[in-house]
């Protein structure tokens, strides 16, 4: 439950990122690759590895694929702010993850 793990980008769409969802069991999603040339790769703060969180003030952190992306679809921002945890799948969603409630209200701050 550190701030210092985490990572926020703002961008407009389309925001050059390619998603991949982790195992069944964990759920979530993370950053495959970022297409060159594109918003995310020229703004320089996501990196693939990277698991998504939050999509404006939603916390998506667990969703299935097709919910996780569909917050980012929808969102009707002109810059869509992305929260991301910068580590690996099992460090977020286990043991040693952030509780919900601690996750939640990161991913509400403005």
């Amino acid at each position: 439950m550190d701030e210092a793990n985490y990572v926020l980008a703002s961008l407009a769409k389309p925001m050059g990122v390619v998603f991949e969802e982790n195992d069944d069991e964990i759920g979530g999603i993370f950053v495959l690759s970022l297409s060159e040339g594109g918003n995310a790769e020229i703004d320089g703060k996501i990196k693939p590895g990277d698991q998504l969180v939050g999509v404006n003030t939603n916390k998506v952190a667990g969703m299935v694929f097709d919910d996780a992306l569909g917050t980012i679809v929808d969102a009707d921002t002109e810059l869509t702010r992305l929260v991301f945890f910068r580590g690996n799948e099992k460090q977020l969603y286990g043991p040693t993850g952030a509780s919900k409630e601690w996750l939640q209200e990161f991913i509400s701050k403005e």
